[in-house]
């Protein structure tokens, strides 16, 4: 998992959700979706988009698990390439074809200045490694108040779909 963790404490949630099961889970995974959605625009809108046909954001998918009375919410990318993105790397020398890829596409170079080009850029990430760019960590930061606005509303949602 990418990013850190967003963990509610809500008053009269447990009692609620002890009296009213089947509205607690329906109210709880509504608002975790509906938050989780808010996060996954925010981290979309974040990342770095590459050069390739597939871009790390179009990866970024929102999961809720229920499991008894507790609710887990995951915001994350199945690709291997996330954890460096999010959080940039060491130096090390990568793969220069990758690179020429993105010589290509991004920077409208081709043939041989392209692989010069994409050689030239991984001989600096050998020296410097690479930044992150930290989109779930700030998409996160950014919007915790209005995370914890959306989940503060789940008492109340219990307690509207009971009186309903």
């Amino acid at each position: 998992m990418i990013g850190p963790k967003i963990t509610v404490d809500l008053k009269d949630l447990e009692k609620l959700t002890k009296e009213y099961p089947a509205e607690s889970q329906k109210a709880r995974a509504g608002r975790m979706t509906e938050a989780l959605l808010l996060l996954q625009r925010e981290v979309k809108s974040k990342t770095p988009v590459g050069a390739g046909p597939m871009h790390l954001c179009d990866t970024i998918f929102h999961k809720v698990n229920m499991g008894g009375t507790n609710i887990t919410g995951i915001l994350s990318s199945p690709l291997e390439y996330g954890a460096p993105v999010e959080y940039g790397t060491k130096p090390h020398f990568p793969p220069v074809g990758p690179l020429q890829h993105w010589v290509e596409t991004k920077l409208g170079i081709s043939g041989k200045e392209a692989k010069s080009v994409a050689y030239l850029i991984a001989r600096a990430i050998s020296r410097r490694g690479t930044k992150g760019a930290e989109m779930f960590g700030k998409g996160f930061s950014e919007n915790e108040a209005a995370v914890m606005r959306i989940l503060e509303q789940i008492p109340a949602d219990i307690v509207k779909a009971v009186n309903a």
